[in-house]
């Protein structure tokens, strides 16, 4: 894989960038402990007054130009454009993060809520996923504020605060602007996050930026068996831990097809010229007619089957009896689901009901929702952010893609249809594998660095291009 120093460009553009104050202003928004429960009431929301006290003394311009509004604990920052005309853009992220695995605190070379700097990096938890694109765009924002050059196109900063539980703070704020009678041009919110191999694709020598034209579907499927319980010596008709494991293997036992999605056969159509390897090679030479087979192939490749199937992760298991004489009684799974375009909660629902019937097992969703619509190819949003990487990733080939798993960006799609997915601050696979929810989280200054240059120069752009 490609060190992910190698794909970087431009470094030496905008050299009065104050990285100093920036790290030291992200060192200290990780030193907040934003971990918001779904269970609200076990959430400590003065960590989260910390983190919004820390931007409004941190960006005078910004607060001075912009007003600041909490939606609950969401944050909305309007910084008004010159031309009403024009439809705004929003850039977003969000405030909270994932808590540390308890009795994994000493495995950290620094604390996880440290925000230490050190050895080129900044460390904790929030440093990639995703305190440094909420604190990115804002130092995007501020540089550009403090050097005169204000925002022909109003812009929004949105910054949810449970987007790892409910998405409910990014929904707020996104109901707010409907209200208003806001439409806006696009969103950016986070996504990738490294450099993709294209060899997956038969495209070995190609790196990708892969943008998130929209997200799979997401489904919390709760199975739930009741019996009397007993005696294990008396287990006639089985018992509800067979029950609930036959009901699994049923479903694991009968996939979802597979599909070609319409962001998959978009990527693939951008990367068609640049594949070398057999058997997509000669398969991309017709899209449509090879959509099936293509979807087949993808689908036995560990890197790209979730991208032309709906996935089957079986994640929980409760209620087993405490001893191994005893038959237990009401007992629970749940089965976690990443739904491709054209699949719904209601046809997997279906689905399942289908696979168990005859079978002892209640079925209901814990949380559900459908994948998101896809974003225009074709809009304004998508054209920037593909010749701003274009500037500062020039080895990397931008195309549209999928995003596996889920985001806020979303809530957004009631009063936008370019709804993008990209974070700018690229860091190694193994630095993202280890680090996005896991131990020794750290971005490194470069990483920071380059990204806020890019989100300087996507909003100088958007200022720009009517």
């Amino acid at each position: 894989m490609m060190p992910v120093y190698n794909c970087f460009a431009r470094e030496d553009a905008y050299p009065d960038l104050d990285m100093q104050g920036a790290a030291e202003r992200l060192g200290a928004a990780i030193r907040c402990r934003t971990v918001n429960a779904a269970d609200h009431s076990l959430t400590d929301f003065r960590e989260f007054d910390r983190l919004q006290e820390l931007m409004r003394r941190s960006y005078p311009h910004i607060m001075r130009s912009g007003r600041f509004e909490q939606i609950g604990h969401a944050v909305l920052i309007t910084l008004p454009g010159s031309d009403e005309s024009l439809p705004p853009c929003l850039y977003m992220s969000h405030q909270d993060v994932v808590p540390v695995v308890e009795g994994t605190e000493g495995d950290w070379l620094h604390g996880p809520f440290s925000g230490d700097l050190d050895q080129g990096y900044i460390w904790g938890r929030g440093a990639l996923d995703i305190k440094n694109m909420v604190f990115g765009i804002l130092e995007a924002a501020e540089y550009l504020l403090a050097r005169g050059q204000g925002f022909r196109r109003t812009a929004y900063l949105a910054f949810g605060d449970d987007e790892e539980t409910l998405n409910q703070g990014a929904l707020a704020i996104a109901q707010t602007l409907e209200e208003r009678g806001v439409r806006l041009e696009f969103v950016l919110d986070e996504g990738g996050g490294k450099p993709e191999d294209g060899a997956a694709f038969g495209a070995p020598g190609l790196f990708l930026a892969p943008v998130g034209m929209a997200e799979k579907g997401y489904a919390d499927l709760e199975l739930c068996v009741q019996s009397a319980g007993g005696h294990s010596s008396r287990p006639f008709g089985g018992s509800s831990l067979e029950h609930l494991a036959r009901a699994i293997t049923a479903i694991t036992d009968h996939p979802f097809p597979a599909r070609l999605p319409e962001p998959m056969r978009a990527c693939l159509e951008v990367l068609a010229e640049h594949i070398s390897q057999e058997p997509l090679r000669n398969l991309v030479g017709d899209l449509q007619g090879n959509a099936q087979a293509i979807a087949d192939c993808c689908a036995r490749d560990p890197a790209l089957f979730p991208y032309v199937t709906t996935t089957i992760a079986p994640t929980m298991i409760q209620g087993g009896s405490a001893a191994c004489n005893v038959l237990p009684q009401n007992m629970q799974a749940v089965i976690n689901f990443r739904l491709i375009p054209g699949d719904s909660t209601e046809s997997l629902l279906a689905h399942c009901r289908e696979v168990l019937a005859g079978q002892p097992v209640s079925l209901r969703f814990q949380q559900a929702n459908d994948p998101s619509s896809v974003a225009r190819g074709d809009s304004l949003g998508y054209r920037l952010l593909r010749q701003t990487l274009g500037e500062f990733f020039p080895p990397l080939l931008v195309v549209p893609s999928m995003t596996v798993g889920a985001s806020d960006a979303r809530q957004y799609e009631r009063i936008c249809d370019s709804c993008l997915r990209f974070s700018p601050f690229l860091a190694d696979a193994e630095e993202v594998r280890t680090g996005v929810h896991g131990t020794n989280e750290r971005i490194s200054l470069r990483s920071y660095a380059q990204g806020i240059r890019v989100l300087i120069r996507l909003m100088e752009l958007a200022n720009v291009n009517a």
